[in-house]
């Protein structure tokens, strides 16, 4: 699918291949505020893990002009529409590792969503139910158009091998963002003991499937951060979204 430049509110365009989920995603972010944050530094340290067509990087560069940002996309089309994003907003600042990231480094198997590329996954099945309320609410017809799939191999990193290798020059993240579509716990599970000290807040979106929720709040309270846990209030219920936030202990 070919990616098209749209108007996702007055004055500000960006490149999507799939509109209805660009749109969501951009009052997500800019109109409704739920990634915001406490106050960073002038020239903060920012990952954006599941970065998908740059939305969240554009906003944090907005708010921090000098932030250094690290983003990770393992989807080509998203990384391509990341890229061109950044261009067209004149961003510099960031950099764009395509990759995803995990506990062990390999390959994995990406389900990729052109209409919906940011619910893009490492676990289709996690899906069905989304798809099934979709339908029921939206239409058999459009939830099988927004569900149409392709499937891709991706390479996967380790979060501290990145940093370590490419940007040793990092001593502190200021704020870590992820947002993996049921892969957190094994982004988590991919930094060292010796990075979780200098990671200052973490905001993550995450299902409360099976012991996932608890393992997710559990594995950071056990690192040293304080750790609230709210539903995705804009979401359908049945899908059980909450936003995490971790903020470093005093």
């Amino acid at each position: 699918m070919s990616l098209r430049l749209v108007e996702l509110d007055e004055g500000f365009s960006c490149y999507v291949s799939g509109e209805f989920e660009a749109r969501f995603i951009y009052a997500e972010i800019f109109q409704d505020h739920n990634y915001d944050h406490e106050a960073l530094p002038e020239r903060p340290v920012i990952v954006d893990v599941g970065a998908n067509i740059g939305l969240f990087s554009l906003f944090v560069k907005r708010r921090y002009p000098q932030a250094s940002v690290i983003a990770f996309e393992p989807a080509p089309e998203n990384v391509a529409a990341l890229r061109k994003n950044l261009d067209l907003h004149e961003v510099d600042g960031v950099s764009v590792h395509p990759v995803c990231l995990g506990a062990q480094p390999g390959e994995a198997q990406l389900t990729y969503y052109p209409q919906m590329p940011g619910n893009s996954t490492l676990h289709p099945g996690e899906k069905e139910l989304q798809k099934s309320l979709m339908s029921e609410r939206l239409g058999a017809e459009q939830a099988t158009t927004l569900f149409a799939s392709a499937q891709m191999t991706v390479g996967v990193e380790r979060l501290s091998d990145v940093l370590s290798r490419e940007h040793p020059e990092v001593t502190a993240v200021h704020l870590l963002k992820v947002d993996v579509e049921g892969a957190e716990l094994d982004v988590l599970r991919g930094i060292d003991d010796r990075h979780w000290p200098h990671i200052g807040t973490v905001l993550l979106e995450a299902a409360d499937f099976g012991d996932r929720l608890e393992e997710v709040t559990g594995l950071l309270r056990s690192k040293g951060f304080d750790v609230s846990a709210e539903p995705v209030k804009f979401m359908w219920e049945e899908l059980r979204f909450h936003y995490v936030t971790a903020t470093r202990k005093a």
